[in-house]
């Protein structure tokens, strides 16, 4: 992601760019909930103020800590934190992956002083939808948060391939896994493909959100993922796979 051009060539799991997306409209009809995992004290004030002025954004908290993040997930169940990567100590893919597992409906953008491959891949294996380089400016940082409360994955398009690669590992494609997944546990894998959370799926599947719940469950133990994201990326791996067969 070095460079303005790479930085805003986006990849979407729609297979839309973030270039789409990010243009100053909402993504929903209802704000999207932020937030903002960030220090010192001071900036995350100022940037959640920031964020607030927006109309397509409403900032539900701010946290310091990973044990204020937990906290604040569970109670106010954000779209979208906003995770401050160097702010938050040296284990920022551990918090990441951890966060995931607690929350696999909240989605995470990172930002962060150094934006190079190592680390986009990095924050993307722990199950970050994106990361966006400080320096870029504000305006960048509205159109990665907007893309990535729709869906979408904020990296550029040779660094998501390579997450892709070591997300969908060779031996997934020897098992032949899709096998063993049922056509309703398969419907469920192109719904998180296409960004949907658990309470649109089961709208869409006419079943309960528990349903969706136990059948994401299966599929996980299945296919081998801990993540929505891997997930996605392991479903498009495995249409990949199908079509050179």
């Amino acid at each position: 992601m070095a460079g303005k051009s790479q930085a805003t060539a986006g990849v979407g799991v729609k297979r839309r760019t973030t270039q789409q997306i990010g243009k100053g409209r909402a993504v929903t009809d209802r704000p999207i909930r932020v937030l903002v995992a960030t220090l010192p004290a001071l900036w995350s004030e100022v940037l959640a103020r920031l964020l607030e002025r927006e109309r397509d954004l409403h900032v539900v908290g701010r946290a310091h800590s990973e044990d204020q993040l937990r906290e604040a997930v569970a109670t106010h169940n954000p779209h979208v934190i906003l995770f401050d990567y160097e702010a938050l100590g040296p284990d920022s893919e551990g918090i990441i992956a951890r966060l995931r597992r607690a929350a696999p409906n909240t989605r995470t953008l990172v930002f962060a002083s150094g934006s190079g491959d190592e680390t986009t891949i990095a924050v993307l294996r722990a199950g970050a939808l994106g990361l966006v380089a400080k320096q870029l400016g504000y305006p960048a940082l509205l159109a990665a948060l907007r893309a990535v409360a729709a869906g979408e994955l904020w990296a550029h398009r040779r660094v998501a391939a390579q997450a892709l690669d070591q997300l969908v590992s060779p031996v997934f494609q020897r098992q032949r896994l899709p096998s063993q997944l049922t056509k309703r546990e398969w419907e469920v894998v192109e719904s998180v493909g296409r960004g949907l959370r658990n309470r649109e799926i089961a709208h869409a599947l006419e079943i309960s959100e528990r349903t969706v719940k136990s059948h994401l469950n299966n599929i996980f133990s299945k296919t081998r993922v801990s993540s929505r994201f891997a997930l996605s990326l392991w479903s498009r791996g495995e249409a990949k796979r199908k079509r050179q067969v």
